[in-house]
């Protein structure tokens, strides 16, 4: 390779290790919220004081990769050697704005699991819904006159209803039952929202078999919230 060629290479490698991600963070639950937890990253380590349920993070801009990811620290959990016990980062590959999910897990070192979803308006719009089936069972979801089916996993299924704000009728069935639904309910279709929505198994099963966790972002909001920024 000539000296010109591998400058290139140089260049284009570093450019790639470096690239940057509008990384946002989502506490499970309330009592992953009031963890003491930090992020560590390029920048340093900084601990979290915006952390919510229902409400997306700040924006950290991290430089994550395999060989220096960026970790998530547990400050009260300690290792031998006293550093703060965490967990790696791992951005999949074409997400372009991670939503990060704190989730509890006992068997982990640090007690958490971490999942990273895209949260780009590309693929998740104003308007839309994105569902992701943490039951473990294979469900279908009607609306209105639409359905889509949800695999027992916890990729995300896309939901965009058309036409104006509008409430809508909605349920969830076992794939393997389609005649009797284990969730119905009356939703807010809005334009100006969109939700991302979590079904789980209901921790108390004489009020329904699953239960439902709505991470809802209004467009208004995060108008402000940049133009705010841009004032700056």
């Amino acid at each position: 390779m000539n000296s010109r060629l591998l400058f290139a290479a140089v260049v284009l490698s570093t450019v790639l290790s470096t690239a940057a991600y509008p990384l946002r963070v989502l506490a499970w639950n309330d009592q992953v919220a009031a963890r003491k937890l930090a992020i560590s990253y390029s920048k340093g380590t900084e601990e979290f004081d915006d952390l919510h349920p229902f409400q997306r993070s700040r924006v950290f801009e991290i430089n994550s990769t395999k060989e220096a990811p960026a970790v998530i620290q547990d400050l009260d959990k300690k290792d031998d050697k006293g550093k703060p016990i965490g967990a790696p980062i791992l951005i999949p590959e074409g997400i372009k704005k991670p939503l990060l999910i704190l989730l509890p897990d006992a068997k982990a070192p640090c007690g958490l699991r971490l999942l990273t979803l895209e949260d780009d308006l590309v693929g998740f719009s104003w308007g839309s819904m994105r569902m992701i089936n943490a039951t473990g069972k294979k469900l279908v979801f009607k609306w209105e006159e639409k359905n889509i089916s949800l695999p027992a996993t916890w990729t995300p299924a896309q939901v965009l209803p058309s036409g104006d704000d509008r409430n809508i009728e909605v349920q969830l069935f076992l794939e393997d039952q389609p005649d009797t639904p284990v969730y119905s309910a009356v939703w807010e279709h809005r334009s100006h929202y969109r939700k991302l929505i979590f079904i789980m198994p209901n921790d108390d099963p004489r009020v329904g078999p699953i239960a439902l966790k709505f991470i809802t972002e209004d467009r208004r909001a995060v108008d402000a919230e940049n133009a705010a920024a841009k004032a700056r």
